[in-house]
C-alpha cells in the first residue's frame, strides 16, 4: 500500500545555480513518472536561489568559505523544511562539499559520485566519453580528485583548452536562456573531432540539452540529473 501525505520522504533540491537547469531537473523527476497516479509521485521541494556567487569565479578567487557558508545555509533551510535527501543542482559547488557539516553532507546525493558510478558501469572496451564541465570544475580537480577516478579515467576524455573555453562560454549562454538545441551542431563537431560516441554531462546546464539531444540523435550520454530523477522513489 502506498504511503501518502507528509509521511512520505521529501527530496530537497538546492537550485538556482542556474535556475533553468534546476527547474528542468524538477520537471524531469515528474516526467519519468507520467504513468503513476499523481498522488504516488515523489514529494519534492525546490529552493531556487540565484543569488549564490558565481562558483567558478569564487573558486578562482579562493572564496571557498563564502561558498561553503551559503551552501550550508541553503541545505539547512531544506532540512528544516523536512527534506531527508538532498540534491545540489550544481556540479562546481561540489568542490567545497567537504566544508559543510557532516550531517548535511551525508544527506546529499552527490552528482560526482553518480557520474563515477555510471562511468564505472560502462562495458569493458567502450570508447571514452567526452566530459563536459565548467572551467571551475576542471581547475578545482572536481572529478580527478574523486577516490575512484583512477578506476574510471580511461573511459573519459577532457576537452582541449580552446574547446574548454568555448564550452564554458556556451554553458553561460544556456544560463542566460539560449535555446539548448543550438548546442547540438557544436556537440556533433566535438563528437567527430574527438572520435567519441557521446558525452558525460558534468555541468547541470547540460541537462537542458538532454531533451533536444534525445529527439535528434542516439548518442550515449551520462547525465546524473536524469539518473537521479529516474531512481528517486
Amino acid at each position: 500500500m502506498t504511503t501518502r501525505g507528509p509521511e512520505r520522504p521529501l527530496l530537497g533540491i538546492l537550485g538556482g545555480l542556474g535556475p533553468l537547469a534546476s527547474a528542468a531537473f524538477l520537471q524531469t523527476i515528474y516526467r519519468h513518472r507520467t504513468n503513476e497516479c499523481e498522488q504516488d509521485a515523489p514529494r519534492c521541494i525546490l529552493l531556487s536561489d540565484p543569488t549564490f556567487p558565481d562558483r567558478t569565479e569564487a573558486l578562482v578567487r579562493g572564496e571557498e568559505e563564502i561558498l561553503a557558508a551559503r551552501l550550508t545555509e541553503g541545505l539547512e533551510a531544506l532540512v528544516d523544511a523536512g527534506a531527508e535527501r538532498l540534491v545540489i543542482a550544481c556540479f562546481t559547488i561540489h568542490a567545497i562539499l567537504d566544508r559543510i557539516p557532516r550531517d548535511l553532507r551525508r544527506r546529499v546525493l552527490s552528482l560526482i559520485d553518480t557520474v563515477v558510478e555510471e562511468v564505472a558501469a560502462l562495458s569493458t572496451g567502450t570508447r571514452p566519453l567526452l566530459l563536459l564541465s565548467t572551467s571551475g570544475s576542471r581547475q578545482s580537480g572536481l572529478f580527478s580528485s574523486h577516490p575512484r577516478w583512477r578506476e574510471v579515467a580511461a573511459n573519459v576524455l577532457l576537452p582541449e583548452d580552446s574547446d574548454q573555453e568555448e564550452l564554458h562560454r556556451r554553458l553561460y549562454e544556456l544560463k542566460r536562456g539560449a535555446p539548448p538545441s543550438e548546442m547540438l551542431p557544436w556537440l556533433a563537431d566535438l563528437r567527430a573531432r574527438y572520435e567519441v560516441p557521446g558525452f558525460v554531462f558534468g555541468c547541470t546546464e547540460m541537462h537542458l540539452v538532454q531533451e533536444p539531444l534525445r529527439q535528434h540523435a542516439e548518442w550515449p550520454v551520462i547525465d546524473p540529473l536524469t539518473t537521479i530523477a529516474r531512481s528517486i522513489l
